[in-house]
């Protein structure tokens, strides 16, 4: 199973996935970013992959941005495209095209705090749990259908930055294996 992994800042979750392609038998064909100081791209390159950099500052409308990342992904043809901090949402258009191969992990559990500041909207609700999905994406944000989630205890001491390491540790965990499943 071939995957191509977007993201858009540090490559944590990009990381995790490249080390555990072998043991959870994917293979990541490529890499794409719309940041060309994405420290991910460093992640890239210290394993031997590909990154297609295509910064979406360079176009006037999401329609172009999408439709030359469109015809990056009929090159390549993936089986799955991995969004892995990939800060940028997606057109119908292109969400239509990849039906059901566009995976996403987000830091909350769905349908709970859809978007950015997940942890701090936990924190101010008062939940009790926190944690992460893995779902399919659909045009609308953060609601396609979910793949697996992983929950923890808030504990009275955490803060924003505890949950978002907690958040961090459980995705790097999760989502590679998540992804070996994919294709049965």
């Amino acid at each position: 199973m071939k995957i191509v992994v977007f993201f858009s800042g540090t490559g944590t979750n990009l990381q995790s996935i490249i080390e555990n392609q072998d043991k959870y038998g994917y293979e990541v064909c490529s890499c794409f970013t719309n940041n060309p100081n994405a420290e991910g791209i460093n992640v890239c390159h210290s394993h031997g992959l590909h990154c297609e950099i295509v910064d979406h500052q360079r176009f006037a409308e999401r329609a172009d941005f999408d439709n030359e990342i469109d015809k990056y992904l009929n090159i390549i043809e993936p089986d799955f495209v991995i969004l892995a901090g990939y800060m940028r949402i997606l057109s119908s258009f292109l969400v239509d095209n990849w039906e059901g191969q566009i995976i996403n992990i987000h830091p909350s559990l769905l349908p709970k705090y859809p978007g950015l500041n997940t942890h701090q909207r936990a924190l101010d609700a008062g939940d009790k749990y926190h944690g992460t999905t893995i779902h399919f994406v659909t045009s609308e944000l953060d609601d396609g259908p979910i793949i697996r989630q992983e929950a923890f205890e808030i504990e009275p001491s955490d803060t924003k930055n505890s949950l978002i390491n907690k958040v961090k540790e459980i995705e790097n965990r999760i989502y590679p294996e998540t992804i070996s499943f994919l294709n049965k």
